[in-house]
Parts: structure tokens; C-alpha cells; sequence
């Protein structure tokens, strides 16, 4: 019998092959529908994990570009944006702390303090990694940081590699840097290009505090209580923390050498709004810093020998999809069918709040959640007169969407963080659909509740 992953991914490759050899309807651009076709198949082959994830990304970027779905700067705009060089610089650190034993230290200093059992475990590292989001402006950053420390703690808690015990310390790290972070202006990826869309199409700046107040209490405080319990529901495992008392090695000047990089990259990212140098560089700059000749903790050659590229790949491909869906126009296409086929009724505000997080959802579904708002901010006036809300209410209904994703190129750090800890791709999809669901039953209507009696979600 076949695997459900298998019949899945036939089923993505037959509606790919229907997009792409069925006639486009009247009016239609047929590039929309290639477009359409390669994205599916690109979708399948990341969801079901029936071939490695970088082998998924080259398929797609050979198909974009055989059956020309855009021109090959959109097709391979991935390797030119700074979330590669983001991982490539994160593996290259990685592999320097690994060297040295920086990450055993770290563990050693966090397991005086951590509790024994699994559930406190992964709500402490929830919470820590959570807290991050304040200092450090790129939850790609902040993953880069947190996944070799994370790989290194599950080691020394028993968890074997790839074990459900070993996934969910990864995970919470990672979502738990991620998602609460979406309730803090310029945290996330998304946020800062709704901040961007909104005061380049409309001229509105949208104030911190504001930003902070209507989406934080609730977004930001489910995800610290509900995501790290379901966590646990699902990678539920017994901690055996190893024992054994090897002797520690006195400080040496590459163990230095290293903390002295990783402080000044984590003060650069800090303060990243005062030097304008984005932290995918800082990334850059501190993995090329690890292999300097005499004063790095790698030798050159690693770059060659050691470094797995797979990740890398992997990345590109997802910020390609991205790119393709906005250059073929895809993701305005959804917005605008389901926008024509959503019946948007004023006065019925709850109705509406439902209707346009999904046309959001949709969206994101596409376009991947960083690109969402530079599609669903220009369409958010048209949205607004339809419902007779104000464009404010509009604009934030769409934050909830970004922390309700079901699959994980939807957001580039879920696939660092595959990338670097290898993740079983079907479990991360597992966790995203059990929070989506959650989110869409539990969370959304307590949210338009926090937001009606702020005043927002109605008409303005």
C-alpha cells in the first residue's frame, strides 16, 4: 500500500500536469497557468519529502525555467537575497561552535537551571527563545543562533538524532522565536513589509505600541501557552540527560576567538536599525570571519570538505516560489477570484473578519507569508469599501494569517531550521496544522474579540 506521502505528492503532480497542459480560460494568461503548474509540483515534492528538500528546489528552478514561467533573475533571486547567505553563515558558525565545544558549554551552564521532565522543558525554551524577538530583529537570525545551541542541548538531554524528543526542542526554539514574534512590529519579516506596503501605498505609518497592543496579548500569548503544549502532545519524549562528568578543557584562544565573533555578530543585530547592516550580512561576515587564516576556528578548506550545501539549495528554491508567484502575477489572481467570489457584508463584522483573514490565508498560501502583504495592503481599500470597515482594520486582519501556516515554505525560518537540524519535513507539517487548526477554532475569534473592544474590525 502506498504511503500517504506518496499519494499526496500524485496527486499534486496530476493537478500540475492538468494546470499546465489543460487550455487556459478565456482571459486568462497561459503563463499564469504554467506558473500555477510548477508551483504545485514545487509544493508536493516540499510537503511530502519524496526526495531530498534541495532536490525539490533544483526540480522547480529547471521547470520555471524549461517551460519559462519568468526570467531566470526572479527564477534564481534566491541565491541574491540575504536569507541565503543568512544560512550559509549560520552553517559555517554551526560548524565553529561544533569544533570548539562553545555549544557543549552553553548546554552545560543551561542544564543547572532547566527542569527534568519533557513539558518544562519545552516551555522554558519556548519562553527564552521567545524573549529574543525584543533584542534581535530577524527570526532567520534568531534560528541561526538558537539551532546549533538547541542541537547540542537535546543531545546532552538523551535525545537521539532525528527522534521526536530531539525535533520538539528544535521546534520549540524555533516557532517560539517566531511566532509570538509576529505581535512585535519589527521582529519578523512580515511585519516589516506590511510596515512598508502601508507607508508606500497609502502614506500611514503604523505605530509600534498600537501594533504591539491589538496583536500581542492574544497572537503573542496563545502561542506561549498553546504552542509549546502542543509541542509536547506530539514529540513527546523521555529525557535521559547524560551523566557522564568529562573533564571540561580549560578555555583555549579558539574557543575565544569564536565568542568574540558570535558577541560582536549578536551586538550587530541588535542594533541593526542604527548601522543599517542587515543581519543575513553580519551572518555572512561572521562565517567568513570562522575560516580567516590564523585568526578563524575552521580551516578554508572546510568550506569545501565540510560545509553540506543541501540547505542552501533548499532555501533558494523557496525564495524562488516567492519571487515566480509575484512576477507571474498568481498570488494578485487568488486575491482578486477570491475577492470577487467573497461575499463581504457590512455590519456583519465577524463574518468579514472571517472571509478576509482567509483571502489572506489564501494568499500566503501561495506567495509564501514574507511576500503577503505587498499583495493583500494594495487590495486592502477595495476590501474596506466592500465591508465598510476602516483600512486599518483591514490591513491587521491579515497578521493572524501569518502564524496559522500549515506547510513550511510558507515561512523561511521553519526551513532554516529544517535545513540546519534536518527536520523530518512531515512532522513540522503535522505541528503547523495542528496550530492552524487550533488557531482558526480558539484564536481568531478571541483575537476579533481583542480587537472590537480596541476598536478595530468594524467600520472606521
Amino acid at each position: 500500500m502506498a504511503k500517504p506521502s506518496t499519494i499526496v505528492f500524485l496527486a499534486a503532480a496530476l493537478i500540475a500536469a492538468a494546470l499546465l497542459f489543460i487550455p487556459a480560460p478565456a482571459g486568462m494568461n497561459p503563463g499564469l497557468m504554467r506558473a500555477a503548474a510548477v508551483m504545485v509540483l514545487a509544493i508536493g515534492l516540499w510537503s511530502t519529502s519524496v526526495v531530498p528538500a534541495y532536490y525539490g528546489s533544483l526540480i522547480f528552478m529547471f521547470a520555471c525555467m524549461v517551460l519559462a514561467v519568468a526570467p531566470a533573475k526572479v527564477v534564481f533571486s534566491g541565491f541574491a537575497a540575504g536569507a541565503i547567505w543568512l544560512v550559509f553563515g549560520g552553517i559555517v558558525v554551526g560548524a565553529g561552535v561544533k569544533k570548539v565545544g562553545l555549544d557543549v558549554r552553553l548546554v552545560r551552564l543551561f542544564l543547572r537551571h532547566f527542569p527534568t521532565s519533557y513539558l518544562p522543558i519545552i516551555y522554558g525554551i519556548f519562553w527564552a527563545s521567545a524573549s529574543l524577538a525584543f533584542v534581535i530583529p530577524s527570526a532567520a537570525g534568531r534560528v541561526a543562533l538558537l539551532v546549533p545551541i538547541m542541537l547540542a542541548l537535546s543531545e546532552r538531554l538523551g535525545f537521539k538524532p532525528q527522534s521526536k524528543g530531539q525535533a520538539g526542542v528544535i521546534l520549540a526554539s524555533t516557532m517560539g522565536t517566531m511566532v509570538s514574534a509576529f505581535g512585535i512590529l519589527p521582529a519578523n519579516v512580515p511585519n516589516s513589509g506590511l510596515y512598508g506596503a502601508m507607508e508606500s501605498v497609502y502614506a500611514t505609518h503604523i505605530a509600534y505600541g498600537e501594533y504591539f497592543i491589538l496583536n500581542y496579548p492574544v497572537l503573542g500569548g496563545a502561542a506561549l501557552i498553546l504552542y509549546p503544549l502542543i509541542i509536547w502532545t506530539l514529540f513527546r519524549d523521555k529525557p535521559e540527560p547524560v551523566t557522564t562528568e568529562e573533564e571540561i578543557k580549560p578555555w583555549a584562544a579558539e574557543d575565544v576567538r569564536l565568542l568574540v565573533i558570535l558577541m560582536a555578530a549578536l551586538i550587530l543585530w541588535i542594533t541593526d536599525t542604527l548601522h543599517g547592516v542587515a543581519p543575513s550580512w553580519v551572518a555572512l561576515g561572521a562565517g567568513l570571519i570562522c575560516v580567516m587564516p590564523r585568526f578563524g576556528v575552521l580551516p578554508s578548506k572546510a568550506l569545501a570538505e565540510d560545509i553540506n550545501y543541501g540547505p542552501i539549495l533548499f532555501v533558494a528554491g523557496i525564495i524562488g516560489l516567492g519571487a515566480v508567484a509575484t512576477d507571474s502575477g498568481i498570488g494578485s489572481f487568488i486575491a482578486d477570484q477570491m475577492l470577487a467570489v467573497v461575499t463581504l457584508k457590512p455590519g456583519q463584522d465577524f463574518w468579514n473578519f472571517y472571509m478576509i483573514s482567509g483571502i489572506g490565508a489564501a494568499v500566503g498560501l501561495v506567495t509564501t507569508m514574507p511576500a503577503q502583504p505587498a499583495i493583500m495592503v494594495p487590495m486592502a481599500q477595495s476590501i474596506a469599501d466592500a465591508s465598510g470597515w476602516s483600512l486599518m482594520s483591514v490591513v491587521m486582519s491579515s497578521v493572524p494569517t501569518w502564524m496559522m501556516m500549515p506547510f513550511p515554505y510558507q515561512g523561511p525560518p521553519v526551513v532554516l531550521a529544517i535545513a540546519l537540524a534536518n527536520l523530518r519535513i512531515g512532522w513540522v507539517i503535522k505541528l503547523l496544522l495542528a496550530y492552524s487548526t487550533v488557531g482558526v477554532v480558539v484564536i481568531l475569534p478571541l483575537h476579533y474579540q481583542w480587537g472590537r473592544f480596541l476598536g478595530y474590525f468594524g467600520a472606521g
